[in-house]
């Protein structure tokens, strides 16, 4: 047998285990997707409460496949403690939980009521960024919150409007900024702790920004208005979606030249799981891009590649947002002290 002959034979036998193996990969899902029907439910817990594209993503599986999914919403704090008990009784009811990845890990150490899941297919359609946090099987990546800055269009002309966090630290701002609290768990210190460890930002930024006194509030939701009114000219972190509730006010989100922060939010299994085949079948569905182009639809940043010319063209800058950064549970204590220390 010739060199060329035996090497054709060579990649023909590696191509043959290829599609030998994909074709048992997909057999063990069908087996998987039938096992899940036949477990007809399964139990979701959240604190991600009354969102509307949640429950359109429930609806949209629940129609797919015939699986009903009861969900249980609650402040992160019960959740977490209703399922630690539950686990500690021995009484396993919930399948999933629906959370962010930073509450996923600390979590999944610190009371071990979440596990490791077998890879689903639409781990593949992932951007890289996402696939990356995916990497020890635990978390199921869905969506981000994208935070960037609102603006009040009387009081900022075009020309003058900030168009990086950078910009904020002009002296120009000085007394102008309303901040969410840095000092505190939230959108403020979320936004620090990213700016924090971004290349450009850095302690740095933060002691000029503390220069122009930025006014700190703790109330997200009325921020938007009162920089609508007039009260101040600046508002971050804005969540940028919230736009929507603001419609024919004199305000716009501005999405920085750096990146935004934000939220990653996704699916995790709970240990001992009742229904463990519909539950990988429901996080697996929701990295799907029928999935993916209902949060897209609602404003919120997509972990799905490939998307693009699917997303309506107004919220699409949203939705693709270059990322800034997000926080980090296990250096948490570490922010919010430095936080503290600069914003006195």
């Amino acid at each position: 047998m010739s060199h060329k002959m035996g090497m054709r034979a060579a990649v023909a036998i590696v191509l043959g285990m290829l599609a030998g193996s994909a074709v048992a990969q997909d057999a063990a899902w069908e087996k998987a997707i039938a096992d899940a029907k036949n477990e007809k439910q399964l139990v979701l817990y959240t604190a991600l409460v009354g969102d509307p594209t949640l429950k359109a993503n429930v609806q949209a599986f629940e129609k797919k496949y015939g699986i009903t999914v009861n969900v249980l919403e609650g402040r992160g704090s019960d959740i977490r403690e209703r399922a630690r008990v539950e686990q500690g009784a021995g009484r396993f009811i919930a399948d999933v939980t629906y959370t962010s990845e930073g509450q996923a890990r600390l979590i999944a150490r610190e009371d071990k009521t979440y596990v490791v899941h077998d890879a689903t297919p639409n781990l593949k359609g992932l951007k890289p960024e996402f696939a990356r946090m995916t990497s020890n099987g635990l978390f199921g990546p869905v969506m981000t919150i994208p935070y960037g800055m609102l603006v009040n269009t009387s009081m900022v002309k075009p020309d003058d409007e900030p168009k990086s966090w950078a910009d904020l630290a002009n002296p120009k701002w000085k007394g102008k900024i309303l901040s969410d609290d840095m000092r505190a768990i939230g959108g403020g210190y979320l936004m620090f702790f990213a700016q924090w460890n971004a290349p450009g930002l850095g302690e740095k930024f933060h002691e000029e920004l503390a220069k122009n006194e930025p006014s700190f509030t703790r109330d997200m939701r009325e921020a938007g208005r009162r920089v609508a009114r007039g009260e101040f000219p600046i508002y971050v972190p804005f969540i940028l979606n919230d736009i929507a509730n603001l419609k024919g006010l004199p305000v716009k989100p501005v999405i920085p030249t750096e990146g935004v922060p934000f939220v990653l939010y996704g699916n995790v299994l709970m240990r001992n799981a009742p229904h463990p085949n519909a539950a990988r079948l429901y996080i697996d569905f929701s990295m799907s891009e029928e999935a993916e182009l209902l949060w897209a639809k609602s404003g919120m940043g997509i972990t799905r590649a490939g998307l693009d010319d699917k997303i309506p063209e107004e919220v699409r800058p949203f939705a693709n947002a270059k990322l800034l950064g997000t926080t980090d549970p296990d250096r948490q204590d570490e922010g919010l002290a430095l936080a503290k220390k600069i914003y006195k």
